[in-house]
């Protein structure tokens, strides 16, 4: 195991009728001003915004709406939150939506407190800022996990970047499982392999320790919870579950002492900035495509997931037999929450140029169990065309 030092402070209230139960006690820490960052219009439709705006009214702050906030974030839109920020002197912010909302919201804490560019700052830099603004969640679509971490991606379009910067952590987070009883199912999907695939990322680096057996049973969970969804879409119970799932990989503990494999994650950030697909239907399209090209290199933690997580058996199988069904079983699993094998099955028109320019700039791993070439993370996009 590697050395590490961990330490998670997010406060999590997980309850049906947290924001008004909870909310009004935490908000006598902060000043009068508060700016809500959100998304489409279903926060809108569904009447959790106004709940919260009421909420919030009632505990005499003043409510800014900054909305409109993209599946995939663009960083001009973050700099047009980080300048309404500084314009109405907010105290704190809150993240009302899921991944993508949150990881807006976390880039306009980093950028709030500097007189310069945060772009400029962190990724041309690579310096943090010091001093950051406060931010809070009310959680209304689960998968991403990014509620309990420190990290935001975001677009920039001009370059066709896709970077992830480091905010603050958020100071609480209010999971109302009854929030997410109004996404849809073809919404809430993408988000259940999003979960896996945090998961899967940090089991199938190199090493095996104390904290790769419990995420074998968190996988279970969530593969469990997955298909039982498909037959009740309507049981609280069951995406209670999975609500809670994806925060629990996020909190990075699962992280601690081991380097994880997040090239799925670096292929799809990046070609997330020219397609602006969903995050978890794209990592369905490239993980199994990714781990079918590496899964001789690594055929015994493959086999061992096959085992562990997947069920498979593997009496009288060699170890690449028994890992190769493994990966058999992780696609029956995508397919059974609806999600797409390929991205013209998606609707996603991925060129070769696209997949050229994406293989050139990505992150290439060096903790899996083997790295590979710009020009095989190529091919892998290639052929989930």
């Amino acid at each position: 195991m590697q050395n590490f030092v961990y330490h998670m402070p997010v406060k999590v209230y997980f309850e049906q009728g947290g924001v008004k139960k909870y909310l009004p006690q935490e908000m006598k820490k902060y000043g009068k001003n508060v700016m809500i960052v959100y998304g489409g219009g279903s926060v809108v439709r569904n009447g959790i915004l106004n709940e919260l705006k009421e909420t919030l009214e009632a505990c005499g702050k003043t409510v800014f709406e900054f909305g409109g906030v993209a599946s995939s974030p663009s960083y001009e839109k973050i700099l047009e939150g980080i300048a309404l920020y500084k314009k109405e002197n907010i105290d704190l912010l809150i993240a009302l939506g899921g991944g993508s909302v949150v990881d807006s919201t976390k880039i306009i804490a980093a950028g709030a407190k500097i007189d310069g560019d945060i772009w400029e700052e962190e990724m041309v830099k690579h310096h943090i800022p010091e001093e950051m603004g406060r931010y809070a969640v009310v959680l209304t679509i689960s998968g991403a996990g990014a509620e309990m971490d420190a990290l935001g991606a975001c677009t920039n379009e001009k370059t066709h970047e896709k970077k992830t910067f480091a905010g603050p952590y958020a100071d609480f987070v209010i999971e109302d499982p009854s929030y997410v009883m109004t996404v849809p199912l073809k919404v809430f999907t993408p988000g259940v392999f999003d979960s896996l695939s945090h998961c899967m990322e940090t089991y199938f680096g190199r090493g095996y320790n104390v904290w790769d057996e419990i995420n074998e049973s968190l996988m279970r969970n969530i593969i469990r919870n997955g298909r039982a969804l498909m037959e009740e879409p309507d049981s609280m119970e069951i995406r209670s579950n999975l609500m809670w799932d994806s925060s629990l990989i996020q909190s990075f503990s699962f992280y601690t002492g081991n380097p994880g494999d997040f090239q799925a994650h670096g292929m799809e950030n990046m070609l997330a900035a020219y397609t602006h697909a969903t995050h978890g239907t794209q990592l369905a399209i490239l993980q199994p495509a990714y781990y079918e090209r590496i899964v001789a290199d690594g055929a015994d933690v493959f086999a061992r997931f096959a085992v562990n997580v997947m069920g498979v058996d593997p009496e009288g199988k060699t170890e690449l037999e028994t890992a190769r069904e493994g990966i058999a079983e992780l696609r029956n699993f995508i397919a059974c929450l609806g999600l797409p094998r390929t991205f013209s099955q998606a609707g996603i028109e991925v060129s070769e140029e696209t997949a050229e320019a994406v293989s050139e700039t990505c992150n290439v791993s060096e903790t899996n169990v083997r790295t590979l070439t710009r020009a095989e993370i190529k091919e892998i996009i290639l052929s989930c065309r």
